[in-house]
């Protein structure tokens, strides 16, 4: 005969068990949505294309800006030992004879010339300095496109190419891009991540119809 409180002995209470399990399901489901907000939020800090300076866009309007590759033809008025040709590295300088390696990148000729000519008067290697420059060669574009485009890789494009060219290589979208989530890369004259989105393009209005790729550019589709 049992008594009650060998009754109460033989009685499982599986309340508590219960309660650990469940709080483990919770922490689990915790972590997956964290894991999932942070694969789906673009990381690091960019700029809208639309925010962008105008000199970065780099419309064909616009004057000439430099970029890695072009080779420059440069002439200083009475000294020949300065003067010839040199092309602008992937770090956005060239070598000048008894100046050195100057930044080059990211400028008109004209601001060029003029930045020249404060150098070789500054350092006393030549007084009053008249420089001129000339565009010997315009580097053709090679672009990096990463990410969620059908055929990544390394594209040459032809200079003054544009977003569209640049996605129509890449053989377009996979179904598990993200049409807002576009970003450019440029290093020269800095660092600099620039976000756009496919319907600036589709739209045929604001900055992303006017935006020219450059030297040094990499495509990243998220």
């Amino acid at each position: 005969m049992l008594t009650r409180n060998s009754a109460l002995a033989s009685i499982q209470f599986p309340r508590r068990a219960h309660r650990r399990s469940g709080g483990a399901v919770l922490i689990v489901a915790a972590i997956l949505a964290t894991m999932a907000g942070c694969a789906s939020a673009p990381t690091g800090k960019f700029v809208w294309l639309d925010d962008l300076a105008a000199g970065q866009i780099g419309s064909p309007q616009e004057a000439y800006v430099t970029g890695p590759g072009d080779a420059v033809g440069l002439s200083v008025f009475n000294h020949p030992e300065i003067s010839g040709r040199t092309r602008i590295r992937l770090d956005g300088y060239f070598t000048v004879p008894l100046l050195g390696d100057v930044p080059a990148a990211g400028r008109t000729l004209s601001t060029l010339s003029r930045e020249l000519e404060k150098l070789l008067a500054d350092q006393k290697i030549v007084v009053a300095p008249r420089v001129s420059l000339i565009l010997d060669e315009i580097a053709p574009i090679k672009l990096s496109i990463l990410g969620e485009v059908k055929s990544p890789g390394l594209y040459t494009l032809e200079s003054g190419a544009g977003l569209a060219e640049a996605l129509a290589t890449s053989g377009g979208f996979t179904e598990f891009a993200h049409r807002d989530r576009l970003f450019i890369i440029r290093r020269v004259p800095e660092l600099i991540r620039i976000r756009f989105r496919y319907t600036d393009l589709t739209s045929g209005t604001g900055s992303a119809i006017k935006f020219r790729l450059k030297a040094g550019d990499t495509m990243l589709v998220q």
